[in-house]
């Protein structure tokens, strides 16, 4: 899949003006700026497309690091505002940025738009809200301006991804915490596992079509955290690995982080906290919490491990995060 251009905005000078360029387009905006709002009254250019004015807003929201959007004037006319998140009043339209990322339909695949009625199942003894299935397409897509890169996610395959995952595993660095350092055919089952348990959904994180690492995401009811947390029905978790060396870093791990955890909150829009159990002893992933929304609710005694047990609210990621 071919990755997404970057777009460029520009402020004039004097911060009256704001230039937007995308695949040899530009256009101007008059602007005015507050703390809370960034307010755009008068538009220069054709009106934008439905997917180039969600991008246009989203790296909106990211460079100019706003809560709010506000569009007045021939900027109304601009833009795509038909969602209801979009609020009229008498000042112009405008959408709050916790609001404009909880927009499904701009990131996911449409075959994860339709949400599943909430029907119970049993597993074992258990008797839980039934799971969705998903398919092998890519299920994620944004481009991400504080990277450059078009990053997507998909669900792990042994066919793509039973070599890397056998070599991810099996790099000291992972096998430490992972304790995976397994062969190749134990590894391919342990991932046709994961695959087929509807509780579980193995993800592939990709940029710009580069494997960056492999995220084990679950429900946590089902899941051997549920009995050491207050998860709700639909509450997830997580699992992480970033396989490629040349992906780490505090400024890129924030990225991949908070794209994993913006998908789980989209594709199960019931979903109030994301869930995650790192060893305790985990000092390189503990100093995320340090710079992300994930926060430490303490440590607990698993059976093989002594985990920190970490908690990711919906409300604070959506109004905190600068995606």
């Amino acid at each position: 899949m071919t990755p997404l251009s970057p777009i460029e905005l520009t402020p004039s000078s004097d911060r009256q003006q704001l230039q937007i360029a995308l695949d040899g387009e530009h256009w101007q905006a008059k602007r005015q700026t507050s703390p809370e709002t960034e307010r755009l009254l008068e538009w220069e250019g054709p009106p934008l497309d439905p997917v180039s004015s969600q991008r246009v807003l989203d790296t909106m929201f990211h460079e100019l690091d706003t809560p709010r959007i506000q569009l007045a004037g021939t900027a109304r006319e601009a833009f795509d505002t038909r969602h209801p998140a979009w609020e009229n009043h008498a000042g112009g339209t405008s959408i709050e940025r916790a609001a404009f990322y909880q927009i499904r339909e701009h990131w996911l695949d449409p075959s994860l738009w339709p949400v599943m009625p909430e029907t119970t199942v049993q597993t074992d003894d258990l008797l839980h809200p039934r799971r969705p299935s998903v398919g092998d397409q890519i299920l994620y897509r944004r481009f991400a301006p504080s990277a450059g890169r078009t990053i997507t996610l998909r669900q792990a395959t042994v066919a793509l991804d039973g070599e890397r995952f056998h070599r991810w595993q099996n790099d000291p660095r992972a096998a430490r915490f992972w304790e995976y350092p397994w062969s190749r055919e134990r590894l391919d089952a342990m991932l046709e596992e994961r695959r087929a348990d509807p509780h579980s959904l193995p993800l592939i994180l990709e940029a710009d079509g580069e494997a960056v690492g492999y995220f084990e995401t679950y429900y946590v009811p089902e899941d051997r955290l549920g009995p050491y947390c207050d998860a709700g029905p639909f509450d997830q978790g997580m699992h992480v690995l970033i396989g490629e060396r040349q992906f780490l870093g505090e400024g890129l791990t924030n990225l991949w982080l908070n794209t994993v955890s913006h998908f789980l909150f989209l594709v199960e829009p019931r979903t109030r906290c994301l869930w995650g159990e790192p060893r305790s002893d985990n000092r390189a992933m503990l100093r995320y919490l340090q710079t992300t929304t994930w926060e430490n609710h303490g440590e607990f005694d698993f059976p093989h491990k002594r985990s920190a047990l970490l908690c990711n609210p919906r409300r604070r990621f959506f109004t905190d995060t600068r995606l």
